[in-house]
């Protein structure tokens, strides 16, 4: 557990111990900014950051949209950048795609959309895709019904621990000189002369005042809630979409699946990871507490069905160990539904006597580093002191593996099925 005393001034208070908390806090400590401090009400990663797929990914399905073209390109190269400085946390990961027989179509669309996502990896590639005969397609995953297929196609993308990952980051971010304190709740922000004054409240009941000159609200999908409840107008209009997963049996899997859902075309994973198998996502809208970030027997129901089409033997509710869910923060786009919104980010902002209160919107787990690098940007530059990051820098990472990761099961058991 990270528990530095709670500052009475800084210059720097991040809200949220989310991936893009702890990336902000590592991007400007990586600066040479001491007086950065980060507080999590929880403990760091406990929200959606550590009920992610797990992939680390440029975004094969963003590829329907070429406006999003220049967000997959970066999310590659952020790719790369992950499996270099942490090899232990990001590896490479094979993902199979299966076309329907009598969709030739679509394995035309796809062999074009795996094409050009080879050609945007460019040299931040892994492999190259390619076609898999039925024999190969069965030993990389012994559970699919390949005759219901024509087509396997095999690409490459990397998959994490995503818990390991932010804790790793905040771990970076402390050697260099920040601090992290856990189970420290904020209660509320105001203007101040010298920037804000944030109200947080430690893990004994006790409340302290908080003075800071920059203050980023990662607080993720409960970012507008706290700054309405502060008396701060939201910049931004954010939409919450809940994701939920299955954990399955180890069911043998070489390679990961990355499967069209039946009827609604919606993209499902059916992933091996740690000794289990993972099957997500689902898209919904969720507007209650964070306490009920759950997944749904709809939901349950949905991603049985889901997989079941490609596999052997169907799967049950028996057959469900564990169940996570989380809740994405996307920017609200007029006319979308929340399969087709944008994964862009977009930062709403508020200026005080002399400070600035940032707020996080949307954002992709790949390449929350250069979401981090924006916005400390922008901080040292109204502060007239830039430095650029350093977070590109290997020296900048810690090595040292946290022993308090839990596995798998263990982190999700205690989730009803």
């Amino acid at each position: 557990m990270f528990q530095h005393a709670v500052p009475k001034r800084v210059r720097v208070l991040v809200l949220g111990g989310g991936i893009h908390g702890v990336g902000v806090l590592h991007d400007l400590v990586s600066r040479g900014w001491k007086d950065v401090h980060l507080i999590e009400k929880a403990g760091l990663a406990n929200g959606t950051s550590s009920r992610s797929t797990k992939l680390i990914h440029g975004g094969l399905r963003y590829l329907k949209r070429i406006s999003q073209f220049g967000m997959v390109s970066e999310s590659l190269q952020e790719r790369n950048f992950l499996l270099k400085a942490v090899p232990d946390i990001v590896y490479p990961v094979e993902l199979i795609l299966p076309i329907e027989r009598g969709h030739l179509i679509n394995s035309f669309m796809m062999r074009a959309g795996l094409s050009l996502y080879d050609f945007l990896s460019g040299k931040y590639g892994i492999h190259k895709h390619q076609t898999l005969s039925d024999d190969e397609a069965r030993q990389k995953a012994p559970i699919l019904a390949t005759d219901k297929f024509s087509h396997f196609f095999s690409f490459w993308d990397a998959q994490t621990d995503d818990l390991a990952l932010v804790r790793r980051i905040a771990f970076s971010a402390v050697e260099l000189g920040a601090g992290v304190t856990e189970q420290c709740r904020v209660l509320s922000l105001k203007h101040d002369a010298d920037g804000w004054l944030a109200e947080v409240e430690n893990r004994d009941g006790q409340t302290n005042v908080i003075s800071a000159l920059y203050v980023v609200n990662c607080l993720g999908p409960w970012a507008n809630d706290f700054l309405e409840a502060s008396k701060i107008r939201p910049e931004v209009r954010g939409v919450k979409d809940k994701g939920s997963h299955l954990i399955i049996r180890d069911l043998g899997l070489k390679a990961g699946m990355f499967l069209e859902v039946p009827g609604d075309k919606r993209i499902m994973f059916v992933l091996p990871w740690q000794g289990v198998t993972l099957l997500g996502t689902t898209e919904e809208s969720f507007e209650s507490r964070p306490d009920e970030v759950r997944a749904s027997d709809s939901e349950m129901d949905y991603l049985l069905m889901a997989a079941n089409f490609y596999l052997k033997e169907p799967l049950t509710r028996k057959d469900i160990q564990a169940t996570f869910a989380g809740v994405r923060w996307m920017v609200a786009e007029e006319g979308s539904d929340l399969s087709s919104t944008s994964r862009e980010s977009a930062l709403g902002e508020h200026v005080s006597n002399r400070g600035l209160l940032i707020t996080v919107y949307g954002g992709k787990l790949t390449s929350y580093r250069l979401l981090a690098e924006k916005i400390g940007d922008r901080i040292t530059h109204h502060f007239g002191q830039f430095q650029a990051t350093g977070t590109k820098d290997l020296s900048a990472w810690a090595k040292k593996a946290d022993s308090a990761i839990p596995g798998a099961l263990e982190r999700f058991l205690s989730t009803d099925c």
